[in-house]
Order: C-alpha cells, then sequence, then structure tokens
C-alpha cells in the first residue's frame, strides 16, 4: 500500500503510526507542519511550509500543497490523526478512501470553544469513510453530537508496546523511606497540575516518605513552580523537563505511584503505559479513563478538582504495598488483553486494506 498520513510530525504517535506501516513494507508519506526531526526508513516526510504565522490564514495555501502532493503521489489511501488542523485537510475531497482519528480534544474540548472549529470538524466527519475514536466516551460523543452513523465510528485506542513498556523488579519495598509519586502530563490547564499538587500536599502532611516527580511542558508551568514554593513543598517536589521517548519506560520503573488529575481526557497514553509497566494508577474518572480503570481492582478512580480525593488516594496506596502489587498486576494484565500496539495495528492494516477495496469496487 502507499499510505499518506497528514499528522503531526513532532508527535510519537504520528511517528509510531509511520514506523509500523513502514516496519511491515508499505510505502509511506507524512505530511507534516513541523518536521519529525528524525529520520524514519521507509517514510518519506513533506513538510507543508508557510509564510502566515495565523493557522487560518495558512489552511488555503497548505490544502493546496496537499491536494498537489495527492494527485503526485497517488496514494492508496490518507489518514489524518488529530481532527482539528490536520483533519481539516479531508473536507469535501474528491479522493477516498479517507480516514481520520480522533484523539481527544479535538472532540471533547475545542468544538465548543469555537463555533468555526464545530463546523469544520462536522465536516470533516461528513467528509471521511471512517472514524476511529481512541475511547468509547470519544465515540459516543461523535455519533451524538455531531450525528454521525455509529457503523461509520470505530473505536480504536491507542496501543502500548507490552514488551518496551513492562514491569521491572524493585528492591524490596517493605522498608520504603520514600514514595515515588510520578505524572509526566505536562502542564496545560486541562491536566489541573493545581489539585494535584494541593492534594499531594494534604498527602505529604500526614505522610512525610511522599515526593512527587512532575514531568514535561507547558504554559502553567511556572504557575505550578510557585504553588509548591508558597506550600514550602520545594524539597519534595521535583520538575523534570521531556525526554527522549527511549527513556520513557525508566520513568515508570522509578516510581511507585503514578496520578493522574485531568478534567477531561480521551485516553490517555501515558496512563496506558504506566499499567503496561505494573504501576499502580490514581486517575480521574473522566472521559474514557473509566474504560480501563476499575476502581480498586486495576487503579484508583477519583473525581476531578478534588485535593482531598487526591490526598486519600495517594495515602492509600502509599501505606498499603500489597495493594499498590495487586493495582499493578491487575493493570498490566488489562494491557496485556486489548490494549497490545502489534495486535491493534495489524486491524488497522486490515480496515485499510477493506476500505480500499470497496473503494476501488465502487470507482466508475
Amino acid at each position: 500500500m502507499i499510505i499518506m498520513l497528514i499528522s503531526d510530525g513532532r508527535s510519537i504517535h504520528t511517528q509510531r503510526w509511520a514506523e509500523y506501516f513502514a516496519g511491515i513494507g508499505h510505502n509511506v508519506h507524512l505530511i507534516t507542519y513541523d518536521p519529525m526531526n528524525r529520520n524514519i526508513p521507509g517514510v518519506t516526510e513533506h513538510i507543508l511550509r508557510s509564510s502566515w504565522n495565523n493557522l487560518y490564514l495558512a489552511y488555503i495555501p497548505r490544502q493546496i500543497q496537499v491536494n498537489f502532493l495527492i494527485r503526485k503521489i497517488r496514494p492508496d489511501i490518507v489518514h489524518s490523526h488529530f481532527v482539528a488542523k490536520y483533519g481539516f485537510h479531508l473536507i469535501g475531497h474528491r479522493f477516498h478512501p479517507t480516514v481520520v482519528s480522533a484523539w481527544g480534544d479535538d472532540v471533547l474540548i475545542l468544538p465548543q470553544k469555537s463555533w468555526l472549529i464545530h463546523h469544520y470538524t462536522q465536516k470533516v466527519f461528513d467528509s471521511v469513510n471512517l472514524i476511529y475514536a481512541v475511547s468509547q466516551d470519544i465515540r459516543n460523543h461523535i455519533i451524538q453530537d455531531f450525528g454521525i452513523p455509529g457503523s461509520k465510528v470505530r473505536y480504536f485506542p491507542f496501543g502500548i508496546d507490552t514488551a518496551f513498556f513492562s514491569p521491572q523488579n524493585k528492591v524490596s519495598q517493605e522498608t520504603q523511606t520514600t514514595i515515588k509519586i510520578f505524572t509526566n502530563r505536562g502542564f496545560l490547564p486541562v491536566y489541573d497540575n493545581e489539585t494535584l499538587v494541593r492534594g499531594f500536599a494534604n498527602a505529604y502532611a500526614a505522610d512525610h516518605r511522599l515526593h512527587l516527580t512532575l514531568k514535561g511542558d507547558g504554559p502553567e508551568e511556572q504557575k505550578i513552580r510557585d504553588l509548591v514554593i508558597s506550600l514550602s513543598l520545594d524539597d519534595v517536589v521535583s520538575f523534570r523537563k521531556k525526554t527522549a521517548f527511549g527513556l520513557v519506560p525508566q520513568d515508570y520503573h522509578q516510581a511507585d505511584i503514578y496520578i493522574t488529575t485531568s478534567r477531561s481526557d480521551g485516553t490517555p497514553v501515558s496512563l496506558l503505559e504506566a499499567m503496561a509497566s505494573a504501576l499502580p494508577c490514581i486517575a480521574t474518572a473522566v472521559g474514557g479513563i473509566p474504560e480501563w480503570i476499575e476502581n480498586n481492582k486495576t487503579g484508583i478512580l477519583i473525581p476531578p478538582n478534588s485535593p482531598e480525593k487526591v490526598a486519600e488516594a495517594i495515602l492509600l496506596l502509599a501505606r498499603n504495598l500489597d495493594l499498590r502489587q495487586s493495582l499493578g498486576t491487575a493493570a498490566r494484565a488489562t494491557i496485556l488483553e486489548r490494549g497490545q500496539w502489534k495486535v491493534l495495528m495489524a486491524q488497522a492494516e486490515k480496515d485499510y486494506e477493506e476500505l480500499i477495496r470497496t473503494y476501488k469496487k465502487e470507482k466508475p
């Protein structure tokens, strides 16, 4: 197959998708606004340059470039990842088959903020032949909020490489002097690090073994740093920048508890990575998270915007090693059962082949 992807080249999800299909012998072309800054054998990168900094003003010249590349390359299938921005290039296109993947904010948040984004999102869903949704919750929103037939919207979660993200035997934790809590969601408002830090402060007041690491980037980083200082937590809260993807498993191996306090979510890949690493997880019961975390069985679910519940969950796990181990074991079993990367990607290849066969039959 000749596969054309239209997606953010900087995203590890884009890179993994392109690398998978190129690795099994397909010819992959990636159209992106920003370069991958790496070479993937079998993947040809096309960067859509624009002299306009404004996303809306740059859309038309970029669309002209996309149309040109489709005519030139003549792909068998075109797949955009993330509806807003990249998916917009599929609107009203004469080329078929086309696929779009909805990741989360592009359905749950952005269309509600702008009538124009909502309008274009609707047009994308109406135009494409297949829609992937990374959670059942997002799939339901696409069907209900945009009136799309259920047959056109397929649940397709982010998969995890369960060999790459796997448990590591740790030194006996019976007499731990430090309990390490970890999150790598970054510092966007939706991830609500203020609630996390305030909840951690309450837990730390009751158990001085606790240490929190916040990893990532985002516009609220300084605000959270200031909050940490104001709560006199700077000795027990660490900040870390993003690292290369190959180093991410080490983060989970070094942690004792993973936590996410997001207000809205699709299916957070970092949560699934932590689960695959057999790390006990605390997560807010929003979006697609309850599809993976069953409370007190595969993790701990808490309501959003509740520092008190954050503290309770942290203390529960910090004080109960057996519970941490049982939740971690059950979490990994869940990923092995229905979240394995290679199994899911093999299904994506079958979906592509079926769409291509269908289109060729219908083509006059």
